[in-house]
C-alpha cells in the first residue's frame, strides 16, 4: 500500500522528514528560505538515491520564504487537492520564543511566521498536522500566545475543525541520547485523536517494561571515528588554544565552563540539548567528555540521531551546527509519526527496532 503522504514546511536539515519517512510517510514538498539546509536536502535526496534508501524521493525542494508560498501553488506542486494532504509537519523558527533569548515571540520577525503557518494550515486542510516548537511557547505573553494558537488550530478559517493533542515530549525518553524538551501539537481533522506518545526508554529511578535503558552520550558517539576522520562528513573540529583546551580537561563531567557556558558531556547520561545559535556564530556542540575541546558537527549529529550518511551543507563552522541544532531528532520525529500512523491511519505500528534500523541508529541498542 501507498506511503501516507506530507507536506514540510521550515525543512532545516530534514531531521523532521527524515523521523516521518522512516514511520512510513513520504515528503512530497518541502521549504526553506536558508540556502544551506536547501543544500542539505538536495544532496541527501541523491545520497539516499545512491543507498537506494527512500528518503526525500518524491520531495520537490523549494528555497523559499513561507510569506511567499500559498497553499494552491503547493498542492499544485504535488498534483494534490485541499484536504488530500495526509500529514503537514513543520515549526516556525523557535528563537523568538525560546526562555534562553530576548522572547519578543510575534514582535520578532520570526514569530510573525506563525502566522504564515496557520494560513497555509488553513489552505492545505491536512488531515493530520505536527506543530513542533520550544516550551518557551506556551508562557509567551502570559500564555495568550498559546491560547490563541490552539484556539486557530482547533478551528482554522474555512470551516475546518481540528481536535488536539498536545505533549511536551524529552527526547531522552524516546531513544534520544539528549536532554531536549520541546512542544508539539497534533491535530486530527477526522477524528483519532492521539492520546498518548508511549516511551522508548526509561531512566533509571523509574523502569519501564518493554524499554530501553536511557541512552547516552556512550550510546551516541558509539564506533564513530575519531575527529578529523574523511567519513562521516562534519566531522571536523574547532582549534582551541593551549589555554582553552587545559580549562575544558579540568572540567567535570556535567560541569560548566564559566567562559564560553558550555557544559561538558557525561558519557553515562544523555547529552545537553543541542543548540542553534545565531547565524553568525553558528552554535556551540558542548565540550568532549574525554577530550578537551568541543565535539565536532558530526558528533552533535550523533546525539541527535541523524545518521551518518547525513550531510550537513555549507561552513562547518556556522552552518552545519546551525542546521543540526534547529533540528527535530529524527527518532523522536519517527517515533511521534509512527503512533499516528497507527492511531489515525490504522496502519501497523513499527516497533522500535524497525525505526532504529530505517535510520541508521543500531549503535544506540547495543548494551540495552
Amino acid at each position: 500500500m501507498a506511503n501516507l503522504k506530507a507536506v514540510s514546511l521550515f525543512s532545516g536539515a530534514g531531521g523532521f522528514d527524515l523521523g516521518i519517512e522512516a514511520a512510513g510517510f513520504n515528503t512530497l514538498f518541502a521549504a526553506d528560505i536558508d540556502s544551506a539546509c536547501c543544500q542539505t536536502l538536495h544532496t541527501n535526496k541523491e545520497t539516499a538515491r545512491g543507498l537506494d534508501l527512500p528518503f526525500l524521493q518524491e520531495a520537490k525542494i523549494f528555497e523559499r520564504c513561507v510569506r511567499k508560498l500559498e497553499a494552491a501553488d503547493i498542492l499544485t506542486a504535488i498534483d494534490m487537492n485541499v484536504g488530500e494532504v495526509d500529514l503537514l509537519i513543520g515549526g516556525p523558527p523557535c528563537q523568538s520564543f525560546s526562555v534562553i533569548g530576548p522572547r519578543n515571540g510575534k514582535r520578532d520577525p520570526r514569530g510573525k511566521l506563525l502566522d504564515d503557518y496557520l494560513r497555509l494550515l488553513a489552505g492545505i486542510a491536512p488531515k493530520v498536522f505536527i506543530f513542533e516548537n520550544v516550551k518557551g511557547i506556551k508562557t509567551l505573553d502570559g500564555g495568550d500566545l498559546y491560547s490563541d494558537l490552539l484556539e486557530t488550530m482547533r478551528q482554522p478559517p474555512g470551516g475546518l475543525r481540528y481536535e488536539l493533542s498536545e505533549f511536551c515530549l524529552n527526547a531522552s525518553d524516546y531513544g534520544v541520547p539528549q536532554n531536549r524538551e520541546r512542544v508539539f501539537i497534533i491535530g486530527c481533522k477526522h477524528g483519532g485523536k492521539v492520546s498518548e506518545i508511549s516511551m522508548l526508554s526509561h531512566s533509571a529511578q523509574f523502569r519501564r517494561a518493554g524499554c530501553l535503558k536511557r541512552r547516552t552520550v556512550s550510546d551516541a558517539l558509539r564506533g564513530l571515528p575519531k575527529a578529523g576522520a574523511a567519513y562521516p562528513a562534519n566531522h571536523q573540529g574547532r582549534k582551541h588554544s593551549t589555554r582553552i583546551a587545559n580549562r575544558y580537561a579540568a572540567l567535570k563531567p556535567g560541569e560548566r565552563d564559566p567562559k564560553t557556558r558550555i557544559n561538558k558531556l557525561d558519557l553515562s547520561k544523555p547529552g545537553f540539548t543541542i543548540v542553534a545559535g545565531s547565524a553568525r556564530s553558528g552554535g556551540k556542540g558542548h565540550i568532549h567528555p574525554t577530550e578537551p575541546r568541543e565535539v565536532t558537527p558530526r558528533e552533535s549529529a550523533r546525539i541527535q540521531t541523524f545518521p551518518d550518511w547525513w550531510k550537513f551543507e555549507g561552513s562547518a563552522a556556522c552552518d552545519a551546527r546551525r542546521q543540526i541544532g534547529n533540528a527535530v531528532p529524527p527518532l523522536l520525529a519517527a517515533v511521534i509519526a509512527n503512533e499516528i500512523r497507527y492511531t489515525v491511519f490504522r496502519k501497523t505500528r513499527h516497533d522500535h527496532r524497525f525505526l532504529l534500523e530505517k535510520l541508521d541508529q543500531m549503535h544506540l541498542l547495543d548494551d540495552s
